[in-house]
């Protein structure tokens, strides 16, 4: 899926790593400290993407199975996704690095933290489903044909936004069969039992109108993870870079610049944009 209204800077150089048996797409642009964007589902992060590489080195991974990278029939877990996604960063990135993820990658990203806490300096989960997802029906959701439906999950406005949303119904369909193989709709325990390793300043950014995940889980990331942040962003579901781009770019932009010295009144860990 991506955002028809939104023309990427063009800047960002195109490569390509073998990596784990797969050749692994990345994009790199800008200057100063790291940032490590991992990019899931197609709809991506390239507004958030495009305003952080005007003051920091971003470099965006493709994770195996999503996007232009082929079928991806090889990883068998969410953690094992996150080693070649660490992988990739050692032979790409020198030092620590901020790391960045939406949705499922957002579930990834807390995975290779987990694996790799000395390398992740500050981590920021937008979106992600990694723990109380909502029971949605999965063939709904994988259905490529089920647009109006996908949208009424996805987005705050669905009736709003269809004009500036594309979706290739193909390459839908092979990432959420990736996303489900790999249980990225199910609760994962064994990941919420490790929240509290993660000892890098951490922002959770949520929408709202978030559909896909209970509203309980941002008390559990809030309570778990000790140096946590939490955003809330009005008026926006789970794609909040489709209906709430603004808001988006600035609540990450502070954070990779500021990180706990974010815009927190003392004594609370809640940010509503």
């Amino acid at each position: 899926m991506t955002l028809a209204g939104h023309q990427p800077s063009g800047l960002f150089k195109e490569y390509f790593l073998e990596i784990d048996g797969f050749r692994i797409r990345y994009e790199e642009d800008g200057q100063g400290n790291q940032v490590v964007l991992l990019e899931g589902e197609s709809w991506g992060l390239s507004k958030v993407r495009d305003a952080l590489s005007e003051k920091y080195r971003v470099l965006a991974i493709e994770l195996p199975g999503f996007g232009k990278s082929g079928t991806n029939t090889k990883s068998q877990s969410v953690p094992e996704l996150a080693i070649t996604a660490s992988r990739v960063v050692e032979r790409t990135v020198a030092g620590k690095f901020t790391l960045v993820g939406t949705s499922f990658a957002a579930n990834v990203a807390l995975w290779q933290t987990l694996q790799s806490p000395e390398m992740v300096e500050a981590l920021i989960l937008i979106s992600p489903t990694v723990i109380l997802p909502t029971e949605i029906l999965p063939k709904t959701f994988v259905s490529a044909n089920a647009q109006e439906e996908r949208l009424r999950l996805l987005l705050a406005h669905p009736d709003g936004l269809p004009s500036v949303m594309t979706v290739d119904p193909e390459l839908w369909s092979r990432e959420q069969e990736l996303v489900l193989r790999l249980k990225g709709h199910t609760h994962d325990e064994a990941a919420e039992a490790r929240l509290s390793e993660i000892r890098c300043p951490t922002l959770i950014v949520f929408g709202v109108n978030d559909h896909m995940v209970a509203p309980e889980a941002a008390r559990v990331y809030a309570e778990k993870i000790p140096n946590s942040n939490i955003s809330l962003v009005y008026d926006a579901g789970h794609l909040i870079e489709a209906e709430r781009p603004e808001a988006l770019i600035d609540a990450v932009s502070t954070y990779v610049e500021h990180r706990e010295t974010f815009i927190v009144g003392r004594g609370s860990n809640l940010i509503n944009p």
